[in-house]
């Protein structure tokens, strides 16, 4: 397992627990990670909804997410629900926040992405940002 960590120099780097390697590049076995992001009031970046209004939102759309999830291109159909719902950045590249490790989201996050299994998702998901869904690739 890959960990982010920074040396005495505030600069960060990777390493692998299991084989003790070292590197200064983002490893290439990581793990992708995709996800739609609602906010609410309460949130890191607020918006003008309810928590609660935030949290129906997010399970209306885990639900159909949940339905569809043994469709052959379900990864395509998660990046359009991601394009069309999330209030992130990456909805841009359909939620993917690319190759993760441990110590570079959110605990919460962290806590719900590490156990879950690839071509599965997860959700909701409450971080200080908001609710997540989750999709491991």
């Amino acid at each position: 397992m890959w960990f982010k960590l920074k040396d005495n120099n505030n600069n960060y780097y990777f390493y692998n627990d299991n084989t003790k390697e070292k590197t200064k590049e983002r490893p290439k076995d990581g793990f992708r990670l995709y996800h739609i992001l609602i906010k609410h009031l309460n949130s890191r970046h607020p918006v003008e909804r309810s928590e609660i209004e935030a949290y129906n939102r997010i399970v209306k759309i885990y639900e159909d997410l949940k339905k569809n999830i043994n469709i052959g291109y379900f990864r395509e159909y998660f990046k359009n629900k991601a394009r069309e719902y999330s209030e992130c950045k990456s909805k841009n590249k359909g939620g993917d926040l690319g190759f993760v490790c441990k110590n570079e989201m959110y605990k919460e996050f962290e806590r719900a992405a590490f156990i879950l299994k690839r071509g599965r998702i997860i959700g909701p998901v409450k971080t200080p940002s908001g609710y997540h869904i989750i999709y491991r690739r």
